[in-house]
């Protein structure tokens, strides 16, 4: 297969020097590299912005995103 995913531009946070992207489905951020011992950290963005993440972009694949209106697709 030589077909290549669309990257399309997303808001993530950075907190403490860690990218957190958006989850697939749900309205939340998540942390990189969860395993069955270290379970993934779901996160709000006013969770973020409490706990003093910046927020930048990313190019990602495509998914839900927040927007004005509210989480969308």
């Amino acid at each position: 297969m030589t077909d290549k995913l669309e990257l399309t531009e997303h808001t993530v946070f950075i907190l403490n020097g860690i990218k957190l992207l958006p989850h697939y489905t749900l309205p939340c951020y998540v942390t990189p590299g969860h395993t069955r011992t270290t379970p993934m950290k779901l996160w709000t963005v006013e969770e973020l912005k409490d706990a003093g993440a910046v927020e930048s972009s990313a190019f990602l694949w495509t998914r839900h995103t927040l927007a004005a209106g509210g989480w969308h697709g």
